[in-house]
């Protein structure tokens, strides 16, 4: 994921969420703000409006448990849950990052995301969200008036076929074919044999 405003990235209300189907699972990975979080001073032990990493391993599995139950994640028709969620160790400081797998084969479903980012950061708070499959991407952007969309999954590539009407026609002019090079064998070979009768003494 590529980030272009470093240099003021920390006072930005933005977070960037990414979802990617493969056949086991739906991968969700979010990086935010954590100064944006409401809960923000229960993680800042040093209260210096960062986390490090000891501030992570300490609390990290809370915050991954508290922002997940803020995302409600629909597949099909069916609402899916992490099977496993965590705070990325490598990332910290003014963002972090969370990651969270669900079990699920979302590659050909209708996946729909409500995000409750606003209840638990601040109210000017922007999400911009990317679901990325084999395809192609779909991009949105979710805020306190618009917290829902729905991705579409890409249309199913249906293999080429031929028509049975076409069918029956391409075998019948192959016969067809067939016939006529069989009779000019047949009549060559009559010629020939004509030939050499003619010219025998």
């Amino acid at each position: 994921m590529v980030f272009g405003l470093h240099a003021h990235a920390h006072t930005l209300p933005i977070s960037y969420l990414r979802l990617v189907p493969d056949a086991d699972y739906l991968h969700l990975e979010l990086v935010f703000n954590p100064f944006e979080l409401m809960f923000m001073s229960e993680v800042d032990d040093n209260k210096d409006a960062e986390l490090s990493p000891a501030e992570l391993e300490a609390h990290g599995q809370a915050m991954a448990d508290r922002v997940t139950a803020a995302l409600k994640i629909i597949v099909g028709e069916r609402e899916v849950h992490p099977e496993t969620a965590g705070m990325d160790p490598d990332l910290n400081g003014h963002h972090v990052r969370l990651r969270a797998h669900y079990r699920v084969d979302a590659r050909r479903s209708p996946l729909t995301l409500d995000s409750g980012l606003i209840a638990v950061t601040s109210a000017s708070h922007l999400t911009q969200a990317t679901y990325a499959h084999a395809d192609g991407v779909q991009m949105a952007q979710l805020d306190s008036q618009s917290h829902k969309v729905t991705f579409t999954p890409p249309l199913e590539k249906k293999p080429a076929h031929t028509p049975p009407m076409a069918r029956k026609r391409a075998v019948f002019g192959l016969l067809l074919l067939l016939a006529a090079v069989f009779a000019l064998v047949i009549v060559g070979a009559g010629f020939l044999l004509f030939a050499r009768r003619q010219i025998r003494p």
